[in-house]
């Protein structure tokens, strides 16, 4: 891997990082504009669930010297994302209030996927060593 192209923090590459913040804005987007409202069926849950899915993906096949820190920094750039896309949609000026709890949710999901990598990676090297 050319270390170079990596995103700041990670041992990812910045369009992996990219990506996978930028599967979670259409499901903000398009429920922001009430055009897939929250809940309201399988397309919500679709939009709402595959991007975690692809991260949990990634994270279980891609090897990383640093899988907590690849996906915390892929949630808190998720979390700014939420942020930025509420500020820009809503009109009520409020968005900036709930920056606490987009950043609570990017990191948490980061978290937990992160881990979810760190076993990963503690399951392979285990393997590698036993054979």
């Amino acid at each position: 891997m050319n270390h170079n192209n990596r995103f700041p923090a990670t041992d990812m590459p910045a369009w992996l990082v990219l990506a996978l913040v930028a599967l979670g804005i259409p499901r903000t987007v398009l429920a922001d504009l009430d055009v897939v409202p929250p809940e309201s069926g399988l397309l919500y849950y679709c939009l709402a669930l595959i991007p975690f899915a692809v991260w949990l993906v990634v994270a279980i096949r891609r090897r990383s010297r640093r899988p907590l820190a690849d996906f915390l920094m892929v949630g808190g750039l998720y979390g700014v994302s939420l942020a930025i896309v509420h500020q820009l949609m809503w009109t009520d000026g409020l968005a900036l209030r709930h920056l606490g709890i987009a950043m609570l949710i990017g990191l948490g999901t980061g978290l937990i996927v992160g881990l979810v990598a760190l076993a990963a990676n503690l399951w392979r090297s285990k393997r590698a060593v036993q054979r």
